[in-house]
């Protein structure tokens, strides 16, 4: 009996106190929301919290990983145009009777795929740039040819090193990062890829030595 009395004591006292009623109905309805599973305002927040960190961390890891594979998928076709340039020429004294057509034609440049043009008059890159094609002198006349490809920046310092041990020279942006006077420098090449924004122009130079 006593505890009856005290409690319904306290009920008058909370009935008659606005501010402790609310307290009231407000811890019974956060019992309840335990009780029954539910998550209370400040968990769910937490909750969403994370969730968007998690999203965050995801986006970021998503992108780097993106590069990657965009970076193999390029190094792996910028070597095989570097054979197929040399496979298309290899009757050739030099490079002088060489444009992109006929490098087309012949089939240098079949791994790109619905990428070159049905006409064989270009090829499109795989980030949606033009690749060209031009005749160059490294030691004597018309000893190279030289291979445009656009790129992204991060693409381009991802696959320098890899397109170095492939092409005789190559230059990134105008800036020379490798050649058979110049030696592989990652901080060059870092400037290099960068020096032009969001896309880099990799000129790749096939020579027959």
């Amino acid at each position: 009996m006593t505890n009856e009395k005290e409690e319904a004591a306290q009920m008058d006292t909370i009935e008659t106190d606005p501010i402790k009623a609310r307290r009231a109905r407000m811890l019974k309805m956060a019992r309840a929301n335990k009780q029954s599973g539910e998550l209370s305002m400040i968990e769910a927040g937490a909750v969403m919290a994370g969730a968007a960190l998690l999203a965050l961390a995801v986006y970021a890891g998503g992108k780097y990983l993106l590069d990657l594979i965009h970076s193999s998928q390029f190094k792996s076709e910028a070597q095989m145009f570097h054979t197929g340039i040399l496979n298309a020429t290899q009757n050739d004294a030099d490079f002088s009777a060489e444009a992109l057509t006929i490098l087309a034609q012949n089939h240098a440049f079949d791994s790109a795929g619905s990428r070159v043009a049905s006409d064989k008059s270009s090829v499109k890159g795989m980030f949606n740039g033009t690749v060209t094609a031009a005749v160059g002198t490294l030691t004597t006349s018309n000893d190279a040819l030289i291979l445009t490809y656009p790129v992204t920046s991060t693409v381009c310092s991802l696959s320098a090193a890899a397109l170095v041990t492939v092409y005789t020279q190559v230059t990134v942006n105008g800036t020379t990062i490798f050649s058979p006077t110049t030696t592989f420098n990652p901080a060059t090449v870092a400037t290099a890829c960068a020096s032009n924004g969001a896309m880099a122009s990799m000129a790749l130079w096939t020579t027959r030595t």
